[in-house]
């Protein structure tokens, strides 16, 4: 067996070797196409897709008539955010070998555009030649999602289950139908945002079934307080879990985003109303600051999210808010993830920071939440807290954006939140100084 055979041998449980290899084939023939193409696969697994983007570039300027190369870098070219290139690389890929897979990428680059009709169009081409092709089939869902078909949007949703943005679980229980039932076990399978824009759905759900629901240990408390017929236990992403000890308990199971999918046919199935209770001894405590201040308080985010959920659109930087500050007779409070203290010094714009909040349990984040005139920000997990605590909520969404605030006014889960959007070619400056709080 030579080299390259080993390497590709070596590509899915070795990837180390598979690069070393290649590095060897390279340092013979730096013209290696093969040898490049491996290990732009090889950083792709590792998320470098920059690193990847170069190998597969050079690569198909080697072999220009290797369909899958062509692919391959349109797919790093998507994730390093160009869609208009990744989309002329996956056309030039399917005037090789036409594919559903690349058919399917094609819709990728149009859902990531905001061109939602183009998605579908595309997609479904895609599964009229492969019909249980999941990516196609997932991007369709993202797609009807961001023009509200929710009735299909959430069906083509469940695709992506077991997938690389939301972890399947499997406790030994079939899939719940959202029917009548004993038992059910439901987990949470996605970041803090989504765990409580889907426990929304818990009160439907406990009237078909008893309910255990694991979340976020952050949530453990919040959501034991607000939700008393459903029994919470916070171990997800722990490898222990004393509470399950057999399937024997439950009837069956669901991951928490598939509950839309049986109980959110349409916005207008979302009564829009507060479902999360925050600690009112605590909220006792930050109601007394608040007060003592003697002007409205706002929380503020100005950064959010991850390479995967539009991190570059959503940073907007709090420089972006120095208007609003200035001309707001109110007291702003840092919502942010990470400790922003250094950065506000930096920016001497006057911002009250608790830090403590950030690495504790939820529990004080939504006392705090539940106190606030207002939240003010892009969108992060923030705003789903003001929205299930019933706080009022501004959220800034981004020019290009996510399918869940594509089109609309304000999120339908919630009744107290509205959208402010940036237009095309506006700074993130300009978008807030059109604010009139």
């Amino acid at each position: 067996m030579n080299k390259l055979q080993v390497a590709i041998e070596s590509l899915q449980e070795h990837p180390d070797v598979t690069v070393g290899l290649c590095n060897e084939l390279l340092n013979e023939n730096p013209d290696n196409a093969k040898a490049l193409f491996l290990i732009g696969i090889c950083m792709v697994k590792s998320n470098k897709h920059g690193q990847a983007l170069a190998m597969f570039e050079r690569a198909k300027s080697l072999k220009p008539s290797e369909a899958s190369y062509w692919t391959c870098y349109g797919m790093a070219l998507q994730e390093c955010h160009k869609p208009a290139e990744a989309r002329k690389a996956f056309l030039k890929s399917l005037s090789i070998k036409e594919s559903p897979e690349c058919v399917g990428n094609v819709g990728v680059t149009y859902l990531d555009e905001g061109n939602f009709t183009q998605a579908i169009e595309w997609c479904q081409k895609a599964l009229s030649m492969k019909p249980d092709e999941s990516g196609a089939r997932t991007t369709l869902g993202f797609a009807q999602l961001a023009v509200r078909d929710w009735r299909n949007g959430w069906a083509n949703y469940e695709a992506c289950l077991g997938g690389r943005f939301r972890k399947e679980l499997d406790f030994g229980l079939p899939k719940w139908d959202g029917s009548e039932t004993e038992a059910v076990i439901v987990y949470g399978e996605q970041g803090l945002g989504d765990e409580i824009m889907y426990a929304s759905i818990l009160d439907d759900a406990s009237k078909k079934a008893r309910i255990t629901l694991e979340c976020d240990p952050r949530l453990e408390r919040l959501f034991r307080r607000s939700f008393p017929d459903v029994e919470v236990h916070g171990t997800r992403r722990l490898d222990e879990k004393p509470w399950f000890t057999g399937p024997e308990r439950w009837a069956a199971q669901s991951a928490a985003g598939s509950l839309a999918h049986l109980f959110r046919t349409s916005p207008q199935d979302c009564p829009r109303t507060p479902f999360l209770t925050a600690d009112p001894e605590r909220r006792l405590m930050w109601r007394s600051l608040f007060k003592s201040w003697g002007k409205p308080v706002i929380g503020l985010c100005w950064s959010g999210g991850s390479n995967q959920t539009n991190k570059f659109a959503r940073n907007a930087g709090i420089e972006a808010f120095r208007g609003l500050i200035e001309r707001t007779d109110a007291v702003f409070v840092s919502l942010q993830y990470r400790d922003p203290t250094d950065e506000l010094d930096e920016a001497r714009l006057p911002v009250r920071t608790f830090p403590e909040l950030l690495t504790g349990d939820y529990d004080d984040t939504a006392a705090l939440v539940a106190e606030l005139d207002q939240v003010v920000g892009v969108n992060t997990s923030a705003h789903h807290l003001a929205g299930g605590l019933g706080t009022k909520s501004l959220i800034l969404v981004p020019h290009k954006t996510m399918w869940n605030y594509a089109t609309g006014d304000s999120l339908p889960w919630y009744g107290n939140n509205r959208f402010h959007r940036q237009k095309a070619g506006e700074s993130w400056a300009e978008c807030i100084d059109r604010i009139d709080l």
